[in-house]
């Protein structure tokens, strides 16, 4: 009987002393490691924008971005972004950084084009349009073309 008092002793006295280092030590802060990778944000950026959430969008492309600052395709996504913001100059900043990171991203040249067309800027639109088709034959670029190329004759 006296062995196991002793025991229990030793083991509340354990409990006590834990209890009191425990309550005399700094309190610590729990930093989580962000799970997702740059793709995995893109995603959900595009999951996001397609239900027409733009703000949460953005905030996933620039996750995508900060974890990986060379891949071309979430800055193309924010300057389809800004485009539907309709922020024309901050959507052309970013087409021209994913064109920037891969020069043959034809989507974010005709995307190029097609926001100098809007700012009636119609030299440099056709100068990224012939780029664009220069790369790769699309009817999308095609009908960007032809937008540019009326107004164009329009002007003369």
């Amino acid at each position: 009987m006296e062995k196991n008092r002793k025991g229990l002793f030793s083991y509340l006295s354990l409990i006590l002393f834990s209890i009191f280092l425990y309550s005399c030590s700094m309190p610590k802060i729990v930093v989580l490691k962000d799970p997702l990778s740059a793709e995995e944000h893109n995603n959900l950026g595009v999951a996001y924008e397609k239900k027409g959430l733009l703000d949460l969008a953005e905030k996933e492309y620039k996750k995508a971005i900060r974890k990986k600052p060379d891949w071309d395709i979430p800055y193309f996504n924010l300057g389809n972004i800004y485009y539907k913001k309709g922020n024309l100059k901050k959507a052309l900043q970013f087409y021209k950084k994913a064109v920037e990171l891969n020069p043959d991203n034809t989507d974010a040249l005709n995307n190029i084009a097609y926001v100098y067309y809007l700012l009636k800027d119609y030299n440099k639109a056709y100068y990224y349009i012939k780029k664009a088709l220069s790369k790769k034959l699309k009817s999308e670029y095609l009908q960007t073309m032809k937008e540019i190329e009326e107004k164009i004759y329009e002007s003369d």
